[in-house]
């Protein structure tokens, strides 16, 4: 008897809710007729679902007719779409994985999807939470000015947690950790250990994208050690920036800021420059000091992938116990490189190849000492989930 009482009062709120499914699930007006001649389905998905289903309504840099603003691309038009994959239909099944660059990750790196604004990563919302990235590195052999000789190895991680700040504004906290193998071969004076760490944690804030303007403000402490001694002020590295983004169209964005590098010696550099973002298929980022092209080639296998190149300027110092003096070794130094990124719903990966130029490994103990290595051959490799 309770199994029947039960049976029938779940029918009564079934029922009602079968009969109102057509109204909640095809469009407004219309109905959906079975002709006898041929099958179609009973219920389709409101047009107004498609935005939901796709996360945003990305803007893309097609021209209307006879017009110069940017058109949109359709979702609904069983058209193969312009950044590759097959003929498609909003309700023809799943889209093979990568079909749409805009849609192909859910999340980004940065708390506001890609600072730089859409392109090849396009319009992505914010990944709250946790994520976790590791990059190795490897620089070959490569003479130094003391007639010794130096190969670089590096390992990084660092885990990011994003969460929502006042007004529309998010908060990246980053714990860090990197580990830098310089393989010195003699002679030199003096014999330096290899092995380098760095543990440091990045607070950084972004403003919401409301309008034209918007900003990013970081600091990052951090201990850079040989661990062969007590720390002391070389020791210790304190890096901050503040810059300004500025979107004049879809096409160009304004990047200026600046950035202080705490190291054996103290650096103040610019964060400055233009991210063009011409079609939705390439970004030009000449923006200092890491300047890059990405292209997005489509999705072979299923996996959307982009082909890059760009150059970084970077300084690294670390406290060494072998220096007399409590000294530290600065190493500055330019990459140039080329490479492939892969990326899904969940992971992102990339590898390239480079090279490591305009070199210079300082000693600093009271005096400063040159170690002049020479260009190297690079690579790299890189994992995000």
């Amino acid at each position: 008897m309770k199994q029947s009482i039960i049976s029938f009062i779940t029918l009564l709120f079934v029922f009602p809710l079968a009969v109102q499914a057509e109204n909640w699930l095809t469009a407004s007006g219309q109905t959906n007729q079975v002709k006898p001649s041929e099958y179609q389905p009973i219920y389709q998905l409101n047009s107004g679902f498609d935005a939901v289903i796709r996360g945003q309504n990305p803007q893309t840099f097609d021209v209307a007719p006879g017009g110069a603003q940017p058109g949109f691309y359709d979702p609904n038009a069983p058209v193969a779409p312009p950044y590759g994959g097959g003929l498609s239909t909003p309700y023809g099944g799943p889209a093979p994985l990568g079909h749409d660059p805009f849609t192909s990750s859910p999340y980004a790196a940065e708390p506001l999807g890609n600072p730089y604004g859409h392109g090849v990563v396009g319009p992505q919302p914010v990944r709250f939470g946790w994520s976790t990235q590791w990059d190795s590195a490897f620089i070959s052999k490569a003479s130094m000015g003391t007639g010794g000789s130096v190969m670089v190895s590096e390992m990084d991680w660092r885990m990011d947690y994003v969460t929502q700040g006042s007004q529309g504004s998010t908060w990246k906290l980053s714990p860090e950790f990197n580990y830098t193998n310089l393989n010195f071969r003699a002679p030199l004076i003096p014999t330096l250990k290899d092995n380098y760490y760095r543990f440091a944690y990045r607070m950084e804030t972004t403003s919401s994208q409301q309008g034209p303007l918007s900003w990013r403000l970081g600091f990052t402490p951090a201990i850079v050690t040989d661990m062969q001694s007590s720390l002391n002020s070389g020791g210790w590295n304190f890096d901050a920036d503040a810059t300004l983004y500025y979107r004049s169209d879809p096409r160009f964005l304004w990047v200026g800021g600046v950035s202080y590098w705490d190291r054996a010696s103290d650096f103040i550099l610019p964060n400055a420059g233009v991210v063009w973002t011409p079609n939705q298929f390439w970004e030009v980022r000449a923006v200092f000091p890491k300047p890059r092209v990405d292209v997005f080639i489509g999705s072979p296998m299923g996996i959307p992938t982009w082909l890059y190149a760009g150059a970084e300027y970077d300084v690294k110092s670390w406290q060494s116990g072998e220096l007399p003096a409590r000294g530290q070794i600065q190493m500055e130094e330019w990459r140039a490189f080329a490479g492939a990124r892969w990326e899904s719903g969940y992971w992102q990966a990339n590898m390239d190849f480079g090279y490591a130029f305009n070199r210079k490994y300082n000693l600093d103990y009271g005096i400063t000492s040159d170690l002049a290595p020479d260009d190297a051959f690079m690579m790299r490799y890189g994992f995000r989930y």
